[in-house]
């Protein structure tokens, strides 16, 4: 079979296969709109806090409406006692607990040690980070307007560091996270819907293999370029990379995406037997990309074993041309690595075709 016909051969399969039609094309439209949408706020809102006001003086009550009035955290519950709050943390019936002692603001104003706690449940780091700004910028307001009025004058209550951002201006969960996950989705669908095609039948022709690669690199860079264009201007992600740029980065990242779920599809004998081992891989694949830990932070094996992954090269390029506004030729090295994984795979799929193959495979 020659690689026209293989490339013909594998879109007619493609568009009579509803399953993996579903998972290649439809799947990965789906989780463009799916995926931001938990993050369509930008913030966190409405956290739940418990107060524990055992001062119970007009500061303190000024205080706790102020935590109130913010969009960022809402007074689930005022306990009578530290030890009722605690537990309704543990319980996760509110996400904070914030202790004011009698005298609190007082001793404050004079300078001394308020003696003001905060117990916050680590386990979301977005809302306790919008916890804790909502409880700072209600203690320095009310500080600031109690000095005011007191004294007459106005004292300015100033953070140690001022920090810029510069390429996430608004501090959007969504706008970090989904153009780093991008990659990951484009690439495990890919993955899962070839593993229904091709697990099992392992062809001997480079023809028919190179046909194929063909075939689903081009679907791969129709979609990665739906979403680098489309979806990420639908979802308001900024972007600072020209088009000759990230069609480059498309064109690499499907090439490598392709190769690499052909190599894994031949790896099983049946498409059950793939997408029941392939399917939990999906949160790993995203940690090993680096998006959420540094990858120079990670044990050396961990990230040697990302360094695998067609996804981690892809989402570096797409995060340093579009998100970062760097020059293409700084993303040079995740695109080389790219063209070595795209070779790697494509030799490796045509040696297991090879060496793996069984009578009772389909060889047509």
């Amino acid at each position: 079979m020659s690689v026209r016909a293989a490339f013909i051969d594998t879109a007619r399969q493609l568009g009579r296969n509803t399953d993996a039609l579903m998972l290649i094309v439809v799947a990965a439209l789906f989780y463009g709109f799916y995926y931001p949408a938990p993050y369509s706020q930008g913030h966190a809102q409405d956290v739940r806090l418990a107060v524990v006001d055992e001062a119970r003086t007009p500061l303190s009550r000024q205080l706790v409406e102020l935590i109130e009035a913010s969009p960022l955290a809402k007074v689930a519950a005022r306990p009578a006692n530290l030890a009722e709050a605690r537990t309704l943390l543990v319980e996760r019936k509110v996400d904070g607990v914030l202790l004011l002692p009698g005298q609190v603001l007082e001793d404050a104003l004079r300078g001394q040690d308020s003696g003001i706690a905060l117990w916050i449940n680590g386990t979301y780091l977005v809302r306790t980070k919008a916890l804790g700004e909502a409880i700072q910028g209600a203690i320095v307001n009310t500080l600031e307007n109690e000095a005011k009025g007191r004294l007459g004058v106005r004292i300015d209550i100033a953070d140690p560091v001022a920090s810029q951002p510069l390429f996430n201006p608004d501090l959007e969960y969504g706008t970090y996270i989904f153009p780093a996950v991008t990659p990951v989705i484009l690439q495990q669908t890919m993955l899962f819907g070839t593993a229904v095609l091709f697990a099992g039948r392992r062809r001997r022709g480079w023809n028919e293999l190179g046909g194929q690669w063909l075939a689903l690199s081009l679907v791969s860079f129709v979609i990665t370029v739906t979403y680098f264009g489309w979806f990420f201007a639908a979802q308001d992600i900024p972007r600072q990379a020209g088009i000759d740029a990230l069609l480059i980065v498309a064109l690499f990242a499907a090439g490598a995406i392709a190769a690499f779920s052909l190599f894994a599809a031949r790896l099983f004998p049946n498409a059950r037997a793939a997408l029941l081992l392939l399917i939990p891989t999906s949160l790993p694949i995203f940690f090993l990309s680096g998006a959420t830990w540094p990858r120079e932070a990670m044990p050396g094996w961990v990230s040697a074993l990302g360094a695998l992954l067609p996804s981690t090269h892809a989402s570096r390029a797409l995060l340093l041309t579009d998100q970062m506004g760097a020059p293409l030729s700084d993303a040079l090295r995740p695109l080389t690595a790219l063209v070595i994984l795209t070779t790697s795979f494509f030799v490796g799929s045509g040696l297991v075709s090879r060496f793996m193959t069984n009578p009772d495979e389909l060889t047509t």
